[in-house]
């Protein structure tokens, strides 16, 4: 019996298909800065060049007493452009809150939730998807630029 998964076109010296992993880290323009994280962790993984595998990315709360709503996070943008097609899903912090999330056409994940005390966090795993190549951000702006 033959088992298959996602396989790319690439190969090593016996012709044999080979995968490739790399870790990125989100920069800090890729996180809302009313958001608190730690840099070390805030990885997630590409495989093949344009699989996007969420692995490590903890997010906390700044003022638990303010829901999160909107933008929180910029992955690269999603393959599928159709909106019918939006990327979304239901995450639990450590403690147990619920979070929703949808990542749009440009990669911006949207978070709606609330955090239960200071300490709690969401570890953002969303579902694996296939990223545009070359792959494309949207940063966050400056907080410190001049305002237009």
């Amino acid at each position: 019996m033959s088992i298959t998964g996602y396989q790319s076109d690439a190969s090593n010296n016996n012709g044999a298909t080979e995968n490739k992993q790399q870790l990125l880290n989100l920069p800090i323009n890729h996180i809302n800065p009313n958001l608190e994280y730690s840099p070390f962790r805030n990885i997630y993984t590409v495989i093949n060049g344009n699989l996007i595998v969420g692995k490590d990315i903890r997010l906390r709360a700044k003022d638990i007493k303010q829901e999160i709503v909107g933008w929180q996070v910029s992955l690269p943008a999603p393959l599928d452009q159709d909106l019918r097609g939006e990327h979304t899903g239901t995450l639990l912090s450590v403690n147990g809150s619920a979070f929703f999330y949808a990542i749009d056409n440009d990669g911006k994940v949207f978070l709606n939730g609330k955090f239960d005390s200071i300490n709690d966090e969401v570890i953002l795993n969303i579902n694996p998807y296939l990223a545009e190549l070359p792959l494309r951000f949207i940063s966050f702006p400056d907080p410190k630029a001049p305002k237009k």
